[in-house]
């Protein structure tokens, strides 16, 4: 009997060897070839994403876009001057003495003999300045208010999207710290159903097991093999999200340097973090912006029905030459002059078809849509705290619940390996016990990951660190 238990014993040592050397084998299998990692903490990569994300790329250019209708809007107050200049050229030949109504000559008698000719030939220039000045415009003043407000809307935008993006690098950070912890746990799963279907396969050459003990440890084994394949390539998908927020080339490898652990509790109450997450807070101030800009929509929609005065100085110098042929003899006359002058035109709108009324009523509906959107946004502000909070609140439990499990799994797996291999307790024990302590490690990852995440998402609502 003792050479009987010695012979299962190095079989079981040859086997768990191979086993072992199968498990790292089969983890590489999966890993993608490519050039060397790009390594970061957390904290670099935020600075990293923060230069370089996309959507904050977008919100700046969006900042520009309504700052040069800001500039737009300005010129409405501007006067505007422009630089005129004129040039005409007439010839007329005639036989009768009186010329009328010759663009660039007008009217000219001449002392023409019967069966006489004339060739009369003018040359006129002009150069001068036209300034444009509305002295009275109702529509300006709403106008600019309604840029100034888009502006400060999409610079609140724009501070807004940079906490989301924070966030959405972090959150992204902390994905890939799960899937990278359940590497480990799915590789020591494999381990030891390695180490069981090893021993079941040991026992059974010796007709000390069932043929049901190796199919179950088998079927354990191949399990686990499944999980680990999975993992590595949820990681994969992991690391690739990650590196899509951060605006890498679609080449570049990443690696964390950061394991997953478990960061502080959040400092605030409930009620406190609520206040908290509705003051100061970027995207409310972006849409009480936006409703400014449709109130000043209303105002200039009022302004199409009101009176305009607009006024119009010109000035320029004129040069003009004059010649007459004819009957053997010519002449010639020349001169410059300048002229100035002055318009004021007043426009007083009577009847528009009803467009101003109906615009005017398109306005105020988005005024009220505005309001409405401020208040659901309150709304998803407030459900979504309380359920980072809640979130929060609860993995703390979990997480202390999963490192007890883990702790009482250790024990149990190993209790029942030695007792399936004195052969006093069936193998579905240890399988039993195997599948609990892989449920517990995965279970306190997940803990772990929802409990800094939810950190993460009260940070991002409140703006705190």
């Amino acid at each position: 009997m003792s050479w009987v238990r010695s012979h299962w014993l190095s079989a079981l040592g040859l086997t768990f060897c191979l086993a072992s050397t199968g498990v790292v084998a089969t983890a590489q299998g999966v890993e993608p070839s490519g050039g060397t990692p790009l390594r970061l903490s957390l904290n670099e990569a935020l600075k990293r994403g923060l230069g370089n994300a996309l959507a904050l790329q977008s919100s700046q250019l969006d900042v520009e876009e309504n700052r040069a209708l800001l500039g737009l809007a300005k010129t409405r107050f501007l006067p505007k001057l422009d630089l005129v200049a004129l040039g005409t050229y007439a010839q007329v030949g005639t036989s009768v003495g009186f010329i009328s109504n010759v663009p660039t000559i007008g009217d000219i008698n001449l002392s023409v003999n019967t069966n006489g000719y004339a060739n009369v030939q003018n040359s006129f220039a002009n150069v001068g300045l036209a300034i444009n000045y509305p002295l009275l415009d109702f529509g300006r003043g709403p106008l600019k208010q309604s840029a100034q407000a888009s502006l400060a809307a999409s610079q609140s935008a724009l501070n807004e999207q940079q906490r989301r993006t924070k966030f959405d690098i972090e959150s992204a950070y902390l994905n890939a710290q799960l899937a990278d912890a359940l590497i480990p746990v799915w590789q020591q799963s494999l381990t030891l159903s390695s180490t069981l279907l090893a021993n079941a396969r040991a026992i059974r050459r010796v007709g000390l097991a069932a043929r049901i003990d190796t199919s179950q440890a088998e079927a354990l084994w191949q399990t686990d093999r499944a999980g680990l394949a999975d993992a590595l390539a949820q990681r994969q998908i992991a690391l690739s999200s990650l590196a899509r927020v951060l605006n890498e080339p679609a080449n570049q490898q990443l690696s964390l340097s950061d394991p997953l652990q478990r960061t502080k509790a959040w400092p605030l109450s409930l009620g406190s973090t609520l206040e908290r997450s509705l003051q100061q807070r970027p995207s409310l101030e972006a849409l009480d912006y936006q409703r400014q800009a449709q109130l000043a929509a209303v105002r200039l929609a009022r302004s199409s029905l009101l009176p305009s005065v607009g006024l119009l100085l010109g000035g320029g110098f004129n040069g003009d030459r004059l010649s007459v042929q004819g009957e053997g003899a010519s002449s010639s006359l020349s001169g410059t002059f300048y002229d100035v002058g002055a318009l004021i035109n007043v426009r007083q709108p009577l009847f528009d078809g009803g467009v101003s009324q109906q615009s005017t009523a398109l306005a105020q509906r988005r005024v009220e849509q505005s309001a409405v959107a401020i208040e659901v946004a309150k709304q998803a502000i407030t459900q979504s705290v309380q359920t980072w909070f809640s979130i929060h609140g609860a993995s703390g439990l979990q997480i202390e619940a999963a490192a007890a499990a883990v702790r009482a799994g250790n024990v149990a797996v190993a209790d029942a390996l030695l007792r399936f291999r004195a052969g006093i307790a069936p193998i579905t024990d240890c399988l039993i016990a195997q599948r609990n302590l892989q449920a517990a490690r995965s279970a306190e990852a997940a803990a772990l990951h929802r409990w800094n995440l939810a950190r993460a998402g009260l940070a991002y609502e409140t703006g705190l660190p």
